[in-house]
């Protein structure tokens, strides 16, 4: 009985702590109550487009027409590079390097432009052999970055304070 007391209390102390010191799970994206509706601008065409989009409204957030006094979240600058990381000693080239980054602004009624940049590097291996295999891999991880992208736009988002 004094065992189980023990641990409730331990158990209980634990959870003040991580509360305490503001720990928050990685997918609840809470963001201002400012952010609960939004205009989302952009080249609405494109797979980053619609991640994003995907992503504010699995957030809760309602995306409207800009009326003007609605804060607009404008995607921009959305690409990708590639660029040799490493060469063998034919100077054939073994590995790329690539970086994926966009930009996006955020315009608050009365409030001065918030601009942030989103970037990533990934590298990946030559395989010149493999040609098909070889783009294959270079598209799952363009993917797979813009799903970070998308996902650090709701992070940085959820970070501000009005």
């Amino acid at each position: 009985m004094l065992t189980r007391i023990k641990a409730i209390v331990l158990l209980s102390l634990t959870l003040m702590l991580i509360t305490g010191c503001g720990f928050q799970l990685r997918s609840g994206d809470n963001l201002p109550p400012e952010l609960q509706r939004l205009v989302l601008s952009g080249d609405d065409k494109t797979q980053f487009y619609r991640l994003v989009s995907a992503r504010l409204l699995r957030a809760g957030v309602v995306l409207v027409e800009n009326d003007g006094d609605t804060p607009v979240l404008t995607i921009s600058g959305v690409g990708q590079a590639n660029t040799t990381a490493s060469v063998n000693p034919r100077g054939d080239t073994l590995e790329y390097a690539m970086r994926f980054g966009t930009r996006f602004t955020l315009d608050m009624p009365d409030e001065p432009r918030q601009v942030f940049n989103v970037a990533f590097n990934r590298s990946f291996l030559d395989k010149s052999a493999q040609a098909l295999a070889s783009s294959r891999e270079q598209q799952q991880l363009r993917e797979q970055m813009e799903h970070e992208a998308a996902e650090q736009i709701l992070r940085q988002l959820s970070r501000l304070s009005f």
